[in-house]
């Protein structure tokens, strides 16, 4: 395996990358991304999302979002803090072969900002990893973090690792359903079944939906399908119809992966809404929060607004 580690650059920016892995028939595999900013919290989104690339056969793509970069030396070359961004950069890099040494891991240093930043490259990942810095303040209900803008804007799931991490062996993912609509339910049961095949535990299926809330018939309702769908895979369905966030956190957790649906949050903005903030906030298992099937899409005007 070759890899590669931050270098000397140009310009204002990092952008380091192996040739792309390609699978089974032919396609390049599409990378994990994971966002870094130098803080111990980073470093464990990369040790989540080295061996989370590892279960996927992945690249693993390091991303530190560096916006004090945007001005040059006194020299005319590259900012003084070019260095900074070399050692977060390297720092994670580090571990990253110390967690998974097998994976094919770059480096990216980019002068945007992070929200930006790593929607942007969201496009081209397979998933992205953030951590998540909340301590359950109550002004954090206010201040969305990065990972709460990601997450509501990202078009590819994003895995939020908390800082105090919990994730007791044995323990079932978590498939939290009735928070969007059915084709939302069928794109968080297809995601959690999937990574708990990978990591070989059960899944536990939490319905929320109201049941006055009618809705159409979905292969999520149907034991029969799963076994079709994922043969093998050890199934638990609960009902907690309209369950609050403390309720859910107290059903689901400690989990390996509590995985749910992104939400609605608020379009032009798309940040998340409040039982999502409370839910990150306050959980210690990681939690995927997987794009709507069918989103309303900004115009670019209003999306340059919403990113910006």
């Amino acid at each position: 395996m070759t890899a590669s580690t931050p270098q000397a650059v140009t310009d204002h920016s990092v952008d380091v990358r192996e040739e792309p892995r390609t699978g089974s028939a032919g396609p390049p595999v599409r990378e994990v991304v994971v966002g870094v900013d130098g803080s111990e919290v980073g470093l464990n989104a990369v040790r989540w999302a080295a061996q989370e690339a590892a279960r996927r056969d992945a690249p693993l793509r390091i991303l530190h979002a560096a916006t004090y970069l945007g001005r040059k030396g006194t020299t005319g070359g590259p900012s003084a803090e070019m260095h900074r961004a070399r050692r977060i950069t390297a720092q994670a890099y580090t571990v990253a072969r110390h967690t998974a040494s097998d994976v094919p891991a770059v480096t990216e240093v980019v002068p945007d900002d992070p929200t930006t930043s790593l929607v942007r490259a969201a496009g081209d990942s397979q998933l992205v990893v953030l951590g998540s810095s909340a301590t359950g303040a109550a002004d954090e209900m206010v201040l969305a973090t990065v990972a709460m803008k990601v997450a509501a804007r990202s078009p590819r799931p994003v895995v939020v690792v908390p800082r105090r991490r919990t994730e007791p062996a044995g323990r079932p993912v978590v498939a939290v359903l009735g928070v969007g609509d059915r084709a939302d339910d069928e794109a968080v049961a297809d995601f959690a079944a999937t990574e708990a095949e990978r990591l070989r535990v059960p899944l536990s299926v939490l319905q929320t939906r109201a049941t006055r809330h009618a809705a159409p018939d979905s292969w999520v309702d149907d034991p029969d399908e799963w076994g079709r769908r994922h043969p093998g895979l050890d199934v638990q369905r609960s009902d907690l119809p309209s369950a609050r966030a403390e309720q859910l956190l107290g059903e689901t957790c400690p989990s390996p992966l509590l995985v749910i649906s992104a939400g609605h949050g608020n379009l032009l903005h798309r940040s998340m809404d409040g039982p999502h903030r409370w839910l990150l906030r306050h959980c210690t298992s990681p939690m995927a929060l997987i794009p709507r099937a069918h989103r309303s899409e900004l115009d670019p005007r209003e999306e340059i607004v919403a990113l910006g």
